[in-house]
């Protein structure tokens, strides 16, 4: 099965079948972004296809490039991305305002993920610049990556290096400001930052999923007496206890607090045996709001005064590190992507810990917008799992049933940016991600994993209230949900 990151149906868009143009070049993004048409985006890298996904669904079919950082694993851009394309029409908030961007314009797209949430607050308000990339027709290499069927938003065109220093115009975050903000959640030598100078508010709702590599998957299922299938009723289920255990450092294999908890061993001492394998775990480094919503529903961190503590260091920087008795794997990343070829990855690894455990089996915590089944060697090797028996799917959501669903939030300066930019925000915030645009997006991953927060009742919306959050944390990652329409 393939799945991919698509434009909304070009009925939604309202274009014909005329003649299409040219996607654009690295020499035109360039042009682009020297009249001020680029868009500077910071933080969440769970929500950075959903995000993309708002952006090209304006674009003339035909014209969209991906741009990847070379600094990303195989030039896949899995901190930096960029999409350019000529707009096919005007970028304007239904709230009223100035046009932000005509039809017609050539605009670039820039997407920075490493850091995670925390950069889509604190460069806002220190007017801090972030590496982005540089367009240039000498500088960007094109990938060769083979395009065909609906446009992929996975698959870059050219790699292009990461040397431009920028201010994000805006940001986005997994949670409100106050929680990724937390001393807990903050990175070493980061402190909060006041965010009086902002305005933007909840953008949409999405879940923190838990992931596992493709043997592990499989494993689970056949302990689980389960299809060795990819149904959703099918996935395999993880306690919470478990999953506390791994977040902690915990989960141990020569203690039985490891994978053989839930897989009974087979005596083999092989790679298939669940004694014989390390616990590997795949996480994000402080600052992620993914890791932030993990943290506040396994560990009560910061929620509560008897609230555990993850394993590792506050350090903001990507590491490998064995934990406990030797026996597990503690990966660090500093982007979604990068957690994503953590998973993929772990299956190629032939080495072992230096208790002696293969490192075959991987665990990790990725944003339920990816897609497990998206194009592209760095998506393919994993699944979602469920938690305690609720699957992160696009009902469980809406309802509040899956336990890790939050809030995701947008910000950008109240005073002092441009205007286009701050009309395109408040469009970016308020109408990119409505049930409508939802409904007609043909990416899987965007559709089951991300939810919108408008009004259920609105009339407009009568064919797809699916698509429509129905729980809230009314403001705080520590509150429980409830149903608030």
């Amino acid at each position: 099965m393939k799945t991919q990151h698509s434009l909304i149906a070009l009925a939604i868009l309202g274009l014909g079948s005329a003649t299409q143009a040219a996607p654009l070049t690295p020499t035109q993004a360039a042009d682009a972004t020297a009249a001020g048409n680029a868009i500077y985006v910071s933080g969440s890298s769970a929500l950075r296809f959903s995000l993309a996904s708002g952006f090209v669904s304006m674009c003339q079919a035909g014209t969209i490039t991906v741009f990847g950082n070379t600094n990303g694993s195989a030039a896949s851009g899995n901190n930096v991305r960029g999409y350019a394309c000529t707009l096919a029409k005007d970028i304007k908030p239904k709230s009223g305002g100035a046009t932000a961007f005509l039809a017609g314009t050539n605009v670039v797209f820039n997407k920075y993920d490493a850091g995670g949430s925390i950069n889509g607050i604190q460069p806002l308000v220190k007017n801090t610049a972030l590496p982005y990339m540089t367009y240039s027709a000498a500088g960007c290499t094109a990938t060769g990556n083979a395009r065909s069927g609906t446009f992929d938003l996975t698959i870059v065109d050219y790699s292009c290096p990461q040397n431009s220093n920028v201010v994000p115009q805006m940001g986005v975050s997994d949670v409100e400001a106050a929680t990724i903000q937390n001393k807990l959640n903050l990175a070493t030598g980061t402190t909060a930052v006041a965010t009086n100078t902002l305005t933007g508010g909840v953008h949409s709702v999405a879940m923190a999923g838990v992931a596992v590599n493709l043997p592990l998957y499989r494993a689970l299922q056949a302990a689980q007496s389960l299809t060795l299938d990819d149904a959703e009723a099918n996935a395999p289920s993880l306690p919470v206890a478990f999953l506390a255990a791994v977040e902690t450092g915990n989960a141990s294999p020569l203690v039985g607090t490891g994978f053989n908890a839930l897989i009974p061993s087979d005596g083999s001492n092989s790679a298939s045996d669940s004694a014989a394998e390390a616990v590997t775990y795949c996480t994000r480094a402080n600052g992620s709001g993914t890791k932030a919503m993990h943290n506040a529903f396994l560990l009560s961190t910061p929620c509560s005064n008897q609230g555990l503590t993850p394993a590792g260091t506050a350090s903001p920087n990507a590491s490998v590190t064995e934990i406990g008795n030797n026996d597990a794997v503690l990966n660090v990343q500093t982007s979604t992507g990068n957690v994503i070829a953590c998973l993929g990855g772990a299956a190629a690894d032939n080495s072992k810990t230096t208790g002696g455990q293969f490192k075959k089996w991987a665990i990790g915590i990725v944003g339920s917008e990816n897609d497990p089944a998206a194009s592209g060697t760095l998506d393919n090797a994993w699944r979602f799992v469920k938690v305690s028996g609720t699957y992160p799917s696009q009902a469980n959501g809406q309802s509040g049933a899956y336990p890790m669903t939050y809030e995701n939030y947008m910000y950008w300066p109240s005073s002092g940016l441009a205007s286009k930019y701050s009309q395109f925000a408040k469009w970016l915030q308020t109408d990119a991600v409505t049930p409508l645009a939802l409904a007609a997006t043909p990416d899987a991953g965007t559709r089951k994993g991300i939810l919108s927060i408008a009004d259920i009742t609105d009339p407009a919306y009568s064919g797809v209230t699916n698509y429509v959050a129905r729980a809230s944390r009314q403001g705080s990652s520590c509150k429980p949900q409830v149903l608030v329409q």
